[in-house]
């Protein structure tokens, strides 16, 4: 019997970025992919949580990190040691060192100027590993147990307004932006005198 893939279409959290570690990177993103007992978006026709243990288990040896879902915009990958993923009381956090190509320039840049700011992931739910109740006036459903993660997925409009995806820093980039914007405070300011 085929498992239906589902698609979450992700949460709005931040994403940080910073600057490479890995030979051929531009730099590193980092965030939540998921978040637990976080509601998805209003808009949806349901409201949706992931479980705090709905993740115990899976083999995420193989998840890829893409660009809106789409398996030819491949961001990284953990077998290929240019994605972490790791689970704490917050959720599903990942860090990817993100490619020196078009898109990884595109989607980094983009990450960076705050114009993509969410997360989704691809996933196939464990047999009875859901459940549903009416919480006011709309269906909810718990994902309780999880199969299997196929990808995490930087993206546009998440399905849940807590995941993220952020620039880091190390500290010598940190050190560099807060003078030069130390620097164009001081010029603001003599010039406004």
């Amino acid at each position: 019997m085929d498992k239906t893939v589902e698609r979450n279409i992700g949460i709005d959290v931040p994403i940080s970025a910073k600057s490479n570690k890995v030979k051929g990177s531009i730099g590193e993103l980092s965030g939540y992919a998921i978040k637990f007992n976080k509601p998805s978006v209003p808009e949806a026709p349901f409201t949706e949580y992931i479980a705090p243990h709905a993740l115990d288990r899976v083999d995420m040896s193989k998840v890829l990190v893409l660009y809106d879902h789409n398996y030819a915009n491949v961001l990284g990958r953990v077998d290929a040691g240019t994605l972490d993923l790791s689970i704490d009381k917050v959720g599903l956090k990942f860090t990817v060192q993100v490619p020196d190509t078009s898109l990884g320039r595109d989607v980094y840049a983009n990450v960076k100027a705050g114009n993509l700011k969410g997360m989704s992931f691809g996933f196939t739910v464990a047999k009875g590993g859901d459940s549903w109740n009416r919480m006011n006036t709309k269906p909810t459903r718990t994902i309780n147990k999880i199969e299997k993660i196929n990808e995490i997925s930087i993206v546009s409009m998440p399905a849940y307004d807590d995941t993220s995806v952020n620039v880091t820093r190390n500290f010598d980039s940190f050190k560099k932006y807060k003078e030069q914007n130390y620097r164009q405070k001081v010029i603001y300011y003599l010039d406004h005198m």
